[in-house]
């Protein structure tokens, strides 16, 4: 029963997310590349947390626990991953932007490909290490 409940409160936050991004969506006059980036992360979390959703939603209906030990310990791992990607994400992105562009990136850009690449990181690792089992 407190599994079902996580996952019911799990699937309220993600449609009131949703909902919220489409009023902001429907309200926005003109939409800017940084409007467009801010709705890609929100878009690419809500859709991982739906999968995760999804998966545990699917055990619960099969008589298993939510999540076991393993998942806890990808969990862990892909979210180290996602981390190590977020740090050489924020030391790397402004020198790459000057080498390929030649543009400087301002705060709110790099904070942006800081959180896309370590969501990114940690959606792709968490996926691949869910579906290969071993998490050593």
């Amino acid at each position: 029963m407190k599994d079902k409940l996580g996952i019911f409160a799990g699937i309220g936050i993600a449609v009131s997310v949703l909902v919220t991004l489409a009023f902001f969506v429907k309200s926005a006059g003109n939409i800017e590349l940084s409007d467009i980036a801010s709705t890609g992360i929100v878009i690419t979390l809500v859709a991982f947390a739906a999968f995760v959703l999804w998966d545990r939603l699917k055990n619960i209906n099969k008589g298993l626990p939510a999540t076991d030990e393993r998942l806890v310990q990808v969990s862990y791992k892909a979210g180290y991953y996602g981390f190590i990607a977020a740090m050489w994400s924020a030391v790397g992105s402004n020198p790459l932007a000057g080498i390929i562009w030649n543009i400087e990136l301002e705060g709110h850009h790099v904070a942006a490909v800081v959180v896309l690449v370590s969501a990114f990181v940690f959606v792709a690792s968490y996926l691949y290490l869910a579906r290969k089992g071993d998490s050593k």
